[in-house]
């Protein structure tokens, strides 16, 4: 019997290609290729390479004629069994692009026929787990003390809305963690111990 292959979709939203947080979900990647029983599929996309328009009402129900890349990126998110997003922290936040992206992607992320308990939209992605990868310029003890003000707390809060439960978040704060070995290396780990989850 064959196994189930387990599709991974992997974003880096760094406008930087090459530096820290990008660099992190090369590592993280190399982490589960390493698996020898590994049985997924794994996709890397940049958002800097993918077109799609800022959100407004008009777009919110899907991608547009022009945005064929993008059309094609949300139906291989819907599809997928992981995500991993890879990001820098820009003013206690996220590049505007990935920000833009998470609004875009609502279409796919809640049911807007059903609402929860509270009056909200039900959240659809139940069945993903996610990863997010988080490179800033704050020292870990400063960033673990106001962390429900960095993208990582943030991040999973959004997407606990989208209906995934099953997220994980790694930060750095090392300006240099594209030379950061020892960073680099727990990146690695952590994609290979994220690649155990999928049977």
């Amino acid at each position: 019997m064959d196994k189930k292959v387990n599709k991974i979709i992997a974003i880096s939203a760094s406008p930087s290609k090459g530096r820290n947080s990008d660099t992190m979900l090369d590592y993280f990647i190399k982490g589960m290729e390493s698996n020898s029983k590994n049985n997924l599929l794994i996709e890397r996309f940049c958002l800097e390479d993918i077109h799609f328009d800022h959100y407004n009402y008009y777009n919110g129900k899907g991608p547009t004629e022009n945005e064929k890349d993008f059309a094609k990126l949300a139906e291989k998110f819907k599809e997928a069994d992981g995500i991993i997003m890879s990001t820098p922290v820009y003013n206690f936040s996220v590049p505007a692009r990935l920000k833009n992206f998470i609004d875009r992607i609502r279409f796919i992320a809640v049911d807007l026929e059903n609402k929860n308990i509270i009056g909200q939209p039900t959240g659809k992605f139940k069945n993903h787990r996610m990863y997010f990868l988080v490179s800033g310029g704050t020292p870990k003890w400063a960033k673990d003390m106001l962390f429900f003000l960095y993208p990582g707390f943030w991040l999973r809060v959004v997407f606990a809305y989208y209906g995934s439960f099953k997220t994980k978040s790694f930060y750095s704060g090392d300006i240099k963690t594209f030379e950061n070995k020892k960073i680099l290396d727990q990146c690695f780990k952590k994609g290979l111990r994220f690649s155990k989850k999928f049977k």
